[in-house]
């Protein structure tokens, strides 16, 4: 049965996309045919990483211009992972990205819906893994990943902005919708990598990410998962892998 996770975050900046970039190569370096979607339309990051291999990017399955394995790139060859990695790209055009904004209720719920048909087309594709990196907080997009998902894993960091904002998803939005959740604390200052709380909120955590300087300084299309599995980060995304299998 095929597990879909949104990656979802209450505010920009705590390594959510990196997050699930290194989480699905870890799948898929491990065996499980694994589709990463970009649905941060309002800030696509994933087309600055790889070279999109089709003519379609999601917004045009989200508005019913194409099926969704239209909009697929295989980057197994290039990443060399022992299943299928699958991509599928978000535009970074402006212009497509004002146009989102202008969307009105109607179009995000046939959005929504053409999500539900594309994962049930996706999960027919023999795939184990489908990862939603989505936008942060509460536009119609990231509200519909979220809906369309099994599971939640919020990325989270110290500013009280953030805390704030996770315990008010948690409450307002996950349990609404009966989904489960996991919490990633990233780029923690407490520099340590134990787990302080096991649980907050009443929803499990995960692991605790350190601020690591030299992450920050490494080219922003390194996947630490594929280039260095050794590495204190690419062991926690691995461990959070197992976690959240466990979970399921």
């Amino acid at each position: 049965m095929t597990l879909t996770l949104a990656i979802h975050s209450s505010k920009g900046g705590t390594g959510k996309t990196s997050i699930a970039m290194n989480l699905a190569v870890a799948f898929a370096s491990t065996g499980k045919n694994t589709c990463l979607i970009d649905l941060d339309l309002r800030g696509p990051s994933l087309c600055s990483m790889f070279e999109p291999k089709t003519h379609f990017w999601i917004n045009d399955f989200l508005s019913g211009k194409c099926n969704i394995n239209d909009t697929l790139t295989d980057v197994k060859g290039e990443m060399g992972t022992e299943a299928h990695m699958y991509l599928s790209f978000s535009n970074p055009d402006i212009r497509e990205i004002r146009d989102l904004v202008s969307k009105d209720r109607d179009w995000q719920a046939s959005a929504l819906k053409a999500l539900m048909n594309g994962k049930r087309e996706l999960s027919e594709k023999d795939l184990d893994v489908i990862i939603f990196d989505t936008s942060p907080g509460v536009e119609y997009e990231s509200i519909n990943a979220v809906a369309a998902s099994d599971m939640v894993i919020i990325v989270h960091n110290d500013t009280n902005a953030c805390t704030s904002c996770t315990e008010q998803l948690i409450n307002g939005v996950y349990s609404l919708l009966d989904k489960k959740c996991g919490i990633i604390d990233n780029m923690s200052h407490r520099n340590i990598i134990d787990i302080i709380d096991t649980k907050r909120y009443g929803v499990p955590v995960l692991a605790t990410i350190p601020c690591m300087c030299e992450i920050a300084t490494r080219s922003k299309d390194e996947i630490l998962v594929h280039t260095e599995p050794e590495h204190l980060f690419s062991k926690s995304i691995f461990s959070i892998k197992e976690k959240i299998e466990a979970m399921k």
